[in-house]
């Protein structure tokens, strides 16, 4: 199930998903992200309600993106190209996790928040974030099955079937002729990160759900030219 949430003000659209079956990467480390402050009411909110779907488990931050090459595609296709990014990650992590040997049989439940920016929020550059937990049920045998705490599955073959999906999609929206070849070349990157119990990245992405790129606070100056 997909939820979309769009900020008509800043065309940035945050997306929120659960599904039951996936998971993600290789070569994770455990990451410490920075704590922004948190604003009140509907963060805050989002927060506990994401921190209380947790399960008691170790947790990985996956993060899809697009070569920069694609980002005027993008750009000039949003409705198209957030779903692309989404839809194909969330495949591939199904799919790729589907067939590490921790996981086989399983059926694993995340969420993802779409950012259409980075660190540098003048800069373009979107991206998807998922929560996945290292874990997940197997029903055919009734039971729980754990991945290794720094591993979830392969991250070079994550990559390369990102890469072949979002291709695949591109053909069916009718857009994959308007992509430079040298495109499907290059070495696309999917990244996989170890996050412990999952609450430190929660408030990482919260801060992000409900917020423009540039608040406020880092507005310097406004005249009728900016």
């Amino acid at each position: 199930m997909h939820h979309a949430l769009p900020d008509r003000r800043t065309g940035r659209c945050a997306v929120s998903v659960r599904l039951l079956r996936q998971r993600s990467l290789g070569r994770p480390q455990l990451w410490q992200p920075p704590l922004p402050e948190l604003p009140k009411n509907k963060t805050s909110d989002w927060l506990a309600k994401q921190t209380d779907r947790l399960l008691p488990v170790h947790h990985f931050l996956v993060t899809f993106t697009v070569p920069e090459e694609l980002r005027s595609l993008l750009r000039s296709n949003q409705r198209e190209g957030y779903a692309a990014i989404f839809a194909c990650g969330s495949e591939t992590i199904r799919d790729v996790g589907s067939a590490t040997r921790s996981l086989k049989g399983c059926e694993l439940g995340f969420f993802g928040v779409l950012h259409t920016w980075g660190r540098d929020p003048t800069v373009y550059h979107p991206h998807v974030h998922f929560v996945v937990p290292g874990g997940g049920v197997n029903k055919k045998l009734d039971r729980w099955q754990q991945t290794a705490e720094n591993f979830l599955f392969d991250h070079g073959t994550a990559c390369r079937v990102y890469k072949a999906k979002f291709a695949d999609h591109l053909r069916e929206l009718g857009l994959y002729d308007q992509v430079d070849a040298s495109v499907w070349k290059k070495k696309w990157i999917v990244d996989i990160r170890a996050v412990g119990d999952g609450r430190s990245v929660l408030k990482y992405l919260a801060p992000y759900v409900h917020r423009v790129a540039i608040s406020d606070n880092r507005i310097v100056s406004v005249d009728e030219k900016t």
